[in-house]
Formats: structure tokens, sequence, C-alpha cells
């Protein structure tokens, strides 16, 4: 497997996780939109993005 496909299954993976993450978060609506557009600009950095998600999975625990 070459650097392009495993870089092609990483952003894959990634952007599962994106929706898996907004559909968790259920209860406010305008969350799901800043979330949606914080991910959407940050698009080009993974490292970011996978801490975005990973903050959004512990403040939703925190707030549950």
């Amino acid at each position: 497997m070459n650097t392009h496909d495993k870089e092609h299954i990483v952003d894959a993976v990634i952007s599962l996780l994106e929706i898996i993450v907004i559909m968790k978060i259920g209860k406010d609506p305008i969350i799901k939109i800043v979330l949606v557009a914080l991910l959407k600009t940050v698009t080009k950095d993974r490292l970011i993005r996978i801490l975005l998600i990973l903050l959004t999975i512990i403040l939703g625990e925190l707030s549950d």
C-alpha cells in the first residue's frame, strides 16, 4: 500500500468520526452547525481535526 492510499484511508476514517460525533451531539442544533463549520474550516490539517473531534467527545461526555 503506497502513501497516497494510506492518506486516503486516514481521511475517510476522520470523516466517518466527524459524522459520528455530529450525530452524537443531538441536543442542540446550534452546536451541530458550529461544529460542522469548524470541521470544514480545518479540513487541511488532520491533527487539528482529530483534536477537535476528541475535544467534542470529551465536552459532550462532561455535559451529560
